[in-house]
């Protein structure tokens, strides 16, 4: 039957991607009407071991949820949901013993089969084959080592590959089929400089795309990265917003070994990963999360991770899964075929009598932009055609994608005023390992003259029309053959442009590209130094507006990336028509084309979904993206260490006490204690810092946010946090930046006390700048502006130490006051 879902028409009510929508901007937007909040737990779900490593994958308009299966017990337990957020358990797939304590099991349908990837707690993998995505699964192959997390990926010409994790990070292979791994060992080059696992790969415009996590699944460090790639084995370089999906403290810690999957409206993209919830009785206990993608050129962000109520993923415009006794009477026939619906089969067509080409069509109409999604199976061998229809406004007008079954080929053809218009690259090679003859699903990706033709993920086509394609109905075609097909949706939105009526989270990032009327804004679009778009030649006039979520209501910091080149701006930011950041001044930039971020401290947010509105106000400027964090106003503090007890600080590594009025690590490894809060923004801090022995640091953090121990579990990283680091050693004083690794910043080489001896060490951060001041001296020793975009703004303060015993007294905190 046919399905406009809640989120459909919350969409339309939003004026999806400014649609011809007269309503105005200023206006608050409607509250979603369902919502869900992470973590996400499910019925029948392994006892005191949850849903660890959750993969999920699509087939035929549902999908199917796998977890890790704790160590006690056999079997893989399976899930279905036609909306990512209402799960019905379907049972144990697989009860093999081999599936005791089978870890991370990934399924891949191919030629009618479903391939399952498992590895038994951990030591080396089996495949398991099934004729249904609920199984029952059986062992098809003998265990073929590769350590852990297997996971596949089938590229555009068909060719399969093999990923897992390796001692120096994630390793490749070729598969000459679903059931064989090659011998080769490759390294990808995705690696998190310690343990390395869950490796998912995709491809989007090109360029493959991995996800991966590490470095323990128990420690609250846990974390997912990106790496990009022009090669499917090798050459994975990371992204540059590394760790991806990152919480040490909250709601939800631990996060990762994540899947990736298109949600039920055809064109937002999910990430699926577990949080850690601590020991449960026979390993780690974990639960589901679900967030959405973003995607800004080739740049890939998680709008998460979140923990409060979010809208539920949105369904399609349309959708119909043939699952009654008979075809809805919607539908509208074209030709002499026999359409006919039988449940537990789909929809058949018979036109092999010859009768020439026949259509099945939607009631239902596109818009101009839109993706739709189809399932078709060849049956009448190598004779006659099948597929689908696109865009069909009337018989002289439409298009068609279909398998040619003579030739192996799949054929696009356009319709305009009666004719069949000659298409270049209209016709491709099906890939040699693809079974027709089995049920494939296609996807149309429809953008102005572009459509992007895919099966089985696979892109085969890309084709360029001699016009837009419209808006029309799409529905199945067939001709001298017969075929059965499965789900068919459409959604009136394609290349991730849902996220411009998605509510963005608060506290989060809104790239300024995804503002609710998309192009149409007016904007131009320029490079942003970072693999993404600005939106540019903003002036007054040009407003761009935003649908938002604020989690909760308070005091929030303002980051506005912006360009205004070296005549400087004006711009302010509206709340459902509110000022609450007005008239924001921006200084001209002598570099005449650097980007800067400026800051708005102690802005008043609302809690609910709000539509913002950026106006600039005066000059001309591009606007990367809109950040809001909590803020917390910074309170003066002192502390002598004449107590014993260590209030107000919390350890993260390392042995600490107070003993003689001071502050010890007595540690020679590594040592870290944090105090303050995560909203504080410009701030200065300082302290007596011994000296350590040649070889080793101590120091000062600051905008100090996710710290975590990175030294329990044999993990041995002193980086395990976001901020800059101000130590000291025998050779002098130095910056680096820590963002779960390390990068130097600055350094000033200069004779120092002996070791054992103290010094004062003082580090002020205001805006970008980070200055730090040896002893009395009124000039920094180091001063450091950082400039790239992923400056860190807001944050605590912490005492470290790396493979030294430090001692550490009079540390002072003072506020400095907003410019």
């Amino acid at each position: 039957m046919k399905r406009l879902g809640w989120a459909g028409i919350l969409m339309v009510a939003l004026c999806v991607g400014g649609f011809g929508c007269d309503a105005n901007r200023d206006d608050k937007p409607l509250p979603p009407q369902h919502t869900y909040a992470n973590p996400i737990s499910l019925p029948d779900e392994w006892g005191e071991y949850g849903l660890g490593d959750p993969f999920v994958f699509s087939y035929n308009g549902y999908y199917y949820l796998y977890v890790s299966t704790r160590d006690t017990d056999p079997g893989v337990k399976v899930w279905r949901s036609d909306n990512l957020i209402d799960w019905t358990y379907e049972g144990l797939c697989a009860v093999d013993p081999i599936t005791t304590a089978a870890y991370a099991p990934e399924v891949r349908y191919w030629n009618g089969k479903f391939y399952m990837y498992t590895s038994p707690a951990g030591q080396g993998h089996y495949v398991l084959v099934g004729d249904r995505p609920t199984g029952p699964f059986e062992v098809a192959t003998d265990n073929f080592g590769r350590t852990i997390d297997g996971s596949t990926f089938v590229d555009d010409d068909g060719k399969w590959y093999f990923y897992y994790a390796g001692t120096q990070g994630i390793q490749a292979a070729s598969m000459p089929d679903p059931l064989t791994v090659g011998p080769e060992e490759i390294q990808t080059g995705a690696y998190m400089g310690g343990w390395t696992e869950g490796a998912t790969v995709f491809k989007r415009n090109g360029k493959y795309y991995m996800t991966y996590t590490g470095n323990h699944v128990f420690s609250s460090g846990y974390r997912v990265d990106i790496a990009v790639s022009d090669d499917p084995l090798q050459g994975f370089a990371e992204q540059a917003n590394n760790p991806a999906l990152l919480r040490t403290e909250g709601a939800t810690v631990g996060l990762g070994h994540n899947s990736v999957v298109t949600g039920p409206d055809l064109d937002t993209q999910y990430m699926v990963y577990h949080n850690l919830e601590g020991h449960g009785v026979v390993g780690p206990l974990r639960h589901m999360n679900l967030d959405r993608i973003v995607w800004n050129g080739d740049r890939l962000r998680v709008a998460g991770p979140t923990s409060d109520p979010q809208p539920v993923p949105a369904m399609p415009t349309f959708s119909d899964r043939f699952e009654g006794e008979s075809l809805d009477k919607s539908w509208k026939r074209e030709g002499k075929a026999e359409w006919t619906a039988k449940p537990d089969v789909g929809l058949l067509a018979d036109a092999a009598g010859g009768e020439g080409l026949s259509m099945l069509l939607s009631d239902a109409r596109t818009l101009v932009d839109y993706t739709a999604e189809f399932h078709v199976q060849h049956l009448s061998g190598e004779t006659g055609r099948s597929g689908v229809v696109f865009s069909y406004r009337d018989d002289d007008h439409y298009g068609l994608v279909q398998w040619k079954a003579e030739t192996r080929e799949i054929e696009a053809r356009f319709v305009q005023d009666g004719q069949a218009v000659p298409l270049d690259g209209a016709t491709a090679r099906i890939p040699d390992n693809l079974d027709i003859g089995e049920l494939q699903k296609l996807r149309l990706e429809v953008k102005g003259n572009t459509v992007r033709v895919y099966a089985e993920g696979m892109r085969l086509l890309t084709l360029t029309l001699p016009r837009e394609a419209g808006e029309g109905r799409i529905g199945y075609a067939v001709e001298e053959a017969q075929a059965r097909y499965g789900y068919v949706a459409f959604s009136n939105l394609v290349d991730g442009s849902g996220v411009n009526v998605a509510y963005a989270p608060i506290p989060g990032i809104v790239d300024a590209i995804h503002n609710e009327k998309g192009p149409a804004a007016g904007y131009s679009l320029a490079e942003d130094g970072n693999r993404g778009f600005a939106a540019a030649q903003l002036g007054k006039g040009s407003p761009l507006t935003y649908v938002v979520n604020v989690a909760k209501g308070g005091e929030y910091s303002l980051r506005f990336r912006l360009n205004s080149g070296s005549g400087g701006a004006k711009f302010k930011l509206l709340e459902d028509g509110s000022a609450v950041a007005g008239s924001v001044e921006v200084k001209p930039d002598p570099a005449a084309n650097a980007w800067q971020t400026v800051v708005v401290n102690g802005v008043k947010l609302s809690e609910g979904v709000h539509r913002w509105t950026f106006e600039v106000e005066k000059g001309e400027m591009a606007l990367s993206w809109i950040e809001a964090a909590v803020y917390v106003p910074v309170e003066a503090r002192t502390d002598g260490f004449d107590a014993k007890l260590l209030s107000g600080w919390t350890r993260y590594e390392g042995d600490w006490s107070v003993k003689d009025g001071e502050l010890r690590s007595s540690s020679t490894t590594n040592g870290k204690l944090a105090t303050g809060e995560d909203g504080w923004t410009d701030y200065e801090v300082q302290a007596d810092v011994s000296v350590p022995e040649a070889g080793s640091q101590s120091g000062i953090a600051v905008r100090v946010t996710e710290p975590a121990n990175g030294m329990e579990l044999n993990q041995n990283r002193d980086d395990f946090l976001r901020g800059y680091y101000a130590y000291v050693d025998e050779s002098g004083v130095h910056l680096v930046k820590h963002d779960y690794n390390t990068v130097p910043l600055a350094d000033e080489e200069r004779a120092m006390p002996a070791a054992g001896e103290t010094i004062k060490l003082k580090i002020r951060a205001v805006g970008n700048r980070i200055s730090v001041f040896v002893d009395e001296a009124e000039e920094p020793a180091i001063e450091y502006a950082d400039a790239s975009e992923r400056t860190f703004l807001n944050g605590r303060i912490a005492l470290k130490t790396v493979a030294a015993a430090g001692r550490f007294d009079h540390v002072r905190i003072e506020p400095i006051p907003h410019r």
